[in-house]
C-alpha cells in the first residue's frame, strides 16, 4: 500500500492482483459490479484485428472486492460489453458491441443478442436478436469487405461505448453511447442512445460529437505523414455530474498528442456543448463519480495513469503514474514497459500493455482499476514460452481534505 498527497486529496494505491493469466492472448479487460456485490472482469482472448471469425472473451467473478479470482465461462455469443447493473433483480445487463443490421439491405436498423447474467454470474440467458438499435438520422458505413470474413454479417462501422463503459439511468431512461462512422465520413461520431424497456431498443437521441470533434494536428496537414493519426470522438465514457449535467469524454486518437475530447449537457442529452480537451490523452477513458463527488479517470497510451478531480465540472485535474506503482510492488519478471513514442509500430513491436482499463467503485470512495500486461506486445505469447500474459486488478481508495 502506498499513498499519494494531491491537493485536496489523499490517495491510496494497494498492490497489484491477478486476475488472468495465459498463454496466447489475455487483455483488453472490462469490469463491472453486479448490485449484489460480485465483480465480474471479462478478458478478450483473441487478436486485436479485423476480420476475426470469432471474438471470444474468458470470464472472471470475485466475491471478496477484488481480492481473489475465479474463472466462470468463455463466451462468444453473449460478450460481456456493456454492463449496466439492474437493482431490482440483481441481474447485469450486457449490449454487445456490434450488432447486424435488421432487416439486411440497409444501415440505420440493427439487432444482437440480448443477454443478461444472472446470480453474481453463475447463469447467463441469451435470446437472439433480443436488442435493437434504431432511429439513426444516417446510414451507418459498411466495413470494407476485405475485412469481413466469408459467410459471416458485415455490422458496419460501429461499436457500443467503449468496450468497457457503462450506462446511465436518468429519468427513468438508460443512457449508453455508441460510436460509429456514416456513411460519407472519414472518422467516427460518438452518438447516444437511451431505452425505456430494460435495454431492449435502443434509440438514437443525439449527435454528442463528430469528426468536428478532432482538433488541429500537424498528421491532418496535407502532404504530411506522420505515425500518428486521428480516428475521430470514439471510446467514450461518461457521467452524470453533481450539476444533474452530462459529462462525457473521448478518445480522439492514438499516442500522447491526442488528449481526450470532453463534452457538456444540461439537457439530458438532447443536445452538446462544444468540445474542450482535457491534459489526459489517448485510449479507452473510463470515467467515473465517486460518492464523494470526486471524479476519476484511467486512461493511458503510452502509460495508464489515474486523473482525479476536485472540480464539479472536471476543470482540473491531477495525475498518477499507474504503471509506477505497478512496477514498485511488481516481480521483475511481471513489470511492465510502456512504449513512449506513441508510433504504432513501435507499441505493437514493443509496448507491455494495450492501456485499455476500467474503474468500478465497488464501495464508497473505493475503485477497483484493471489493466493488462502483454509481454509480447501486439503479439501472443508462444505455447512454449514462460512468459504469461496477465490481467491485474489495484485498489484504489480516494479520500477529500
Amino acid at each position: 500500500m502506498s499513498q499519494v498527497s494531491l491537493p485536496g486529496l489523499k490517495v491510496n494505491l494497494g498492490d497489484p492482483t491477478l486476475v488472468a493469466e495465459a498463454v496466447g492472448h489475455c487483455w483488453f479487460p472490462g469490469m463491472g459490479q453486479f448490485p449484489t456485490g460480485e465483480v465480474i472482469v471479462s478478458v478478450s482472448i483473441v487478436a486485436d484485428a479485423h476480420g476475426l471469425q470469432i471474438r471470444a472473451q474468458r470470464i472472471y467473478v470475485s466475491e471478496d472486492d477484488g481480492q481473489t479470482w475465479e474463472y466462470r465461462y468463455t463466451v462468444s455469443e453473449a460478450p460481456a460489453g456493456v454492463k449496466i447493473p439492474r437493482p431490482d433483480d440483481g441481474d447485469m445487463l450486457m449490449v454487445p458491441g456490434r450488432m447486424d443490421p435488421d432487416p439486411p439491405g440497409q444501415w440505420r436498423s440493427f439487432a444482437g443478442p440480448y443477454a443478461r447474467y444472472q446470480e453474481g454470474g453463475r447463469r447467463i440467458v441469451i435470446e437472439n436478436k433480443g436488442a435493437r438499435m434504431e432511429g439513426l438520422p444516417r446510414d451507418i458505413k459498411a466495413t470494407d469487405p476485405k475485412s469481413v470474413p466469408a459467410g459471416t454479417v458485415n455490422q458496419g462501422a460501429h461499436s457500443f461505448g467503449g468496450r468497457n463503459c457503462g450506462a446511465l439511468e436518468v429519468d427513468g431512461q438508460l443512457l449508453v453511447t455508441n460510436y460509429l462512422e456514416f456513411d460519407g465520413d472519414d472518422l467516427y461520431s460518438t452518438v447516444l442512445l437511451g431505452s425505456s424497456d430494460e435495454g431492449r431498443t435502443w434509440r438514437y437521441i443525439s449527435t454528442v460529437a463528430g469528426p468536428e470533434a478532432v482538433p488541429p494536428h500537424p498528421s491532418m496537414a496535407p502532404g504530411v505523414v506522420t505515425q500518428s493519426t486521428p480516428h475521430g470522438p470514439c471510446e467514450p465514457s461518461m457521467v452524470q455530474l453533481e450539476t444533474g449535467e452530462l459529462m462525457c469524454v473521448m478518445r480522439v486518437g492514438s499516442g500522447p498528442d491526442w488528449n481526450l475530447a470532453r463534452t457538456y449537457s444540461d439537457d439530458g442529452g438532447r443536445t452538446w456543448s462544444e468540445c474542450d480537451y482535457l491534459p489526459a490523452w489517448s485510449v479507452e477513458p473510463s470515467l467515473r463519480r465517486l460518492s464523494n463527488g470526486t471524479l476519476a479517470l484511467s486512461t493511458g497510451r503510452p502509460g495508464i495513469y489515474l486523473w482525479l478531480s476536485k472540480d464539479p465540472r472536471g476543470e482540473s485535474w491531477e495525475q498518477i503514474d499507474i504503471i509506477e506503482r505497478h512496477n514498485a510492488s511488481a516481480p521483475p519478471e511481471q513489470q511492465i514497459r510502456a512504449e513512449k513514442s506513441g508510433s504504432q509500430k513501435e507499441r505493437h513491436a514493443t509496448a507491455q500493455t494495450t492501456a485499455y482499463t476500467e474503474l468500478v467503485e465497488i464501495a464508497p470512495n473505493k475503485l477497483l482499476l484493471v489493466y493488462d500486461r502483454t509481454p509480447f506486445a501486439w503479439n501472443p505469447v508462444p505455447l512454449d514460452s514462460e512468459e504469461r500474459s496477465r490481467v491485474y486488478v489495484m485498489p484504489i481508495e480516494v479520500q477529500r481534505g
